[in-house]
């Protein structure tokens, strides 16, 4: 999830499965649907994004994830093994799971920024 909001902090947007992803991941701590909603909007905003071109969207996409749309399902986050085994990312994407989907070698980079011992590295790498 870290890997996601960064990118969305960087691009001000996620493709479909980031947002399919992190949102749920949101949803499930605790966000409310109108909270949901303000925090979507505001980042989409800022990479320029006219605000009648989210609310027309991708605010859809955020309330049926709510249950307030379409079939009316109030969908969970994904679990890990979802994340792992469905829908890998691909170029642009940054959904999935770093340690499934993630070059070693990168992973080994973002984990020593993140301050991780080379200990836990290694473990990690196992």
């Amino acid at each position: 999830m870290r890997q996601l909001h960064k990118a969305l902090r960087d691009n001000h947007h996620l493709r479909h499965g980031g947002r399919m992803q992190y949102g749920l991941f949101l949803k499930g701590i605790g966000l409310t649907l109108e909270q949901a909603l303000q925090f979507w909007k505001q980042e989409f905003i800022r990479g320029k994004m006219d605000p009648d071109k989210f609310d027309k969207g991708y605010s859809y996409n955020i309330r049926h994830s709510f249950g307030k749309e379409g079939k009316r399902t109030d969908y969970t986050p994904f679990s890990c093994l979802k994340i792992i085994l469905t829908n890998p990312p691909s170029q642009g994407d940054y959904h999935g799971c770093p340690f499934r989907h993630s070059d070693p070698e990168l992973l080994k980079q973002k984990l020593q920024s993140y301050k991780i011992s080379p200990g836990g590295i290694h473990q990690v790498g196992q």
